[in-house]
């Protein structure tokens, strides 16, 4: 997160998409640039935003 608010990028995508698959989770929202890099396919709905608005937005405070 950065000071404007814009979300960005982590490092070791895949990885992290693959261990909240395995924990049960339904839902990952990750950096937008992120989800451009992934490769695999995956159970889980992956939301990529771009800003701490558009997340908030996804989930419904906003």
């Amino acid at each position: 997160m950065g000071l404007t608010g814009e979300v960005r990028s982590v490092n070791q995508i895949e990885k992290r998409v693959k261990e909240a698959e395995k924990l049960g989770f339904k839902t990952c929202i990750i950096p937008e640039v992120n989800k451009k890099m992934l490769k695999d396919k995956y159970s889980i709905e992956v939301i990529g935003v771009k800003n701490i608005v558009d997340s908030m937005r996804f989930c419904g405070l906003k």
